[in-house]
C-alpha cells in the first residue's frame, strides 16, 4: 500500500508561486514558527481541527458527538475546544452540518496528488507553468518532495520549490538541480531578529543559500522572497545589509512581500495566540526597492514587476 502524506492544501490555478499557471502543493510541518505567518495551520506536522466562527450555526451537534467531551459552547467564541485532550477522531468534523469545523490536512497518496496535478497539464504547457512544492517547509518531507518531483519530470511537468532554506543541504541541492525556479525566503539577515520572530537562527538558511548561489545554473533560478514587517525586519541596517549580501553572492531577483494579517483569522480558528503587525508604508517600500535596484537586482512587490 502506498504511503499516505498529510497535505495541507492544493491550490489550483495559482499565479503567484512561480511562472505561468501552477498547482501549488502545501505540505504540513515547518521548523520555523514565524509570528507573522499567513499559513499557521501548516506549521505543525500533525493534523489539527480548524474552527470558523462565521460558519457556525450553533446546532451543538459537535458537543454531543465528542467522545472526550472536550467541546463546549461559548457565547463569544462560539466553541471552546480543549485541544490538548483531543484525539483527532474527527467525529465533530464529520457531523458539522455547516462545515464550521474542518481538518487542516487531507491524507493523500502520491497517486492521488498526481491525479490532481495532471488535471491541469494543458494549462501548464500553454503558460509555462507547472507545480510548486511548498509548505509548511517542503524540506521536512524529502521523500514526498523527491517522489512528486520525479513524477512531474516523468510527465513532462516542471516544478518549483518554495523553501525557507531551513533543512538538509543535500535534499535542497538535489531538488534545486532540476527545479524550474527556487523561491527562497529570507525573514531577516539579523540573527537576533530571526531568532526572536521565527524561533530559529538564520545560520543554516544563509549557509544553504550560499551553497545554492555557488552553482551558476542554480543561482540564476533563485528568487529571494522577503516578508516585510514594519519595525521588525525593514530597518535601514537590515535592508542595506541584505542587498549587499545578495549582490555579493550573485543573486539577481527579489520579491518584497508587505505583511498582511490574514494569518490571524486562521490562528483564531486553531485556538492560538494572535500577533499584531503592520506592513511598511508606501514610501518605505519605495526606498527599499531603490536600495535593491542600486545593488543590481530585479525587484518585485507582491507580483508587480518594477
Amino acid at each position: 500500500m502506498d504511503r499516505i502524506y498529510d497535505i495541507g492544501g492544493i491550490q489550483k490555478f495559482s499565479t503567484s508561486d512561480g511562472p505561468g499557471i501552477r498547482t501549488s502543493i502545501f505540505v504540513k510541518g515547518c521548523p520555523l514558527k514565524c509570528k507573522w505567518c499567513h499559513n499557521p495551520e501548516l506549521m505543525e506536522s500533525r493534523n489539527q481541527i480548524i474552527y470558523s466562527l462565521n460558519r457556525c450555526i450553533g446546532c451543538g451537534e459537535c458537543v454531543k458527538m465528542c467522545p472526550q467531551h472536550i467541546i463546549s459552547r461559548d457565547d463569544d467564541k462560539g466553541l471552546n475546544i480543549d485541544r490538548g485532550k483531543c484525539s483527532l477522531c474527527e467525529l465533530c468534523v464529520d457531523n458539522c452540518y455547516s462545515k464550521a469545523l474542518r481538518m487542516s490536512a487531507e491524507p493523500m497518496t502520491i497517486e492521488e496528488v498526481m491525479h490532481v496535478i495532471l488535471q491541469d497539464k494543458e494549462f501548464y504547457d500553454k503558460s509555462g507553468g507547472g507545480v510548486t512544492l511548498s509548505g509548511g517547509e517542503i524540506l521536512t518531507h524529502p521523500e514526498f518532495a523527491f517522489r512528486i518531483s520525479e513524477e512531474c519530470k516523468r510527465h513532462g511537468i516542471s516544478y518549483v520549490i518554495d523553501t525557507s532554506g531551513y533543512g538538509d543541504d543535500q535534499t535542497l541541492l538535489s531538488l534545486a538541480k532540476d527545479a524550474q525556479m527556487i523561491l527562497y525566503d529570507m525573514k531577516s539577515m539579523d540573527d537576533d531578529i530571526h531568532m526572536e520572530y521565527t524561533g530559529r537562527s538564520n545560520e543554516l538558511i544563509l549557509d544553504n543559500l550560499i551553497k545554492l548561489a555557488a552553482i551558476p545554473n542554480i543561482c540564476s533560478k533563485i528568487q529571494m522572497r522577503m516578508p516585510l514587517v514594519s519595525g521588525v525586519n525593514d530597518t535601514d541596517e537590515i535592508v542595506i545589509k541584505t542587498a549587499a549580501f545578495y549582490k555579493q553572492y550573485g543573486l539577481s531577483e527579489v520579491m518584497l512581500i508587505p505583511y498582511h494579517d490574514l494569518g490571524n483569522a486562521k490562528r483564531r480558528g486553531l485556538g492560538e495566540r494572535e500577533y499584531q503587525f503592520a506592513p511598511p508604508d508606501h514610501e518605505r517600500i519605495e526606498w527599499m526597492k531603490t536600495i535593491f535596484m542600486q545593488h543590481g537586482m530585479k525587484v518585485n512587490v507582491t507580483g508587480e514587476n518594477i
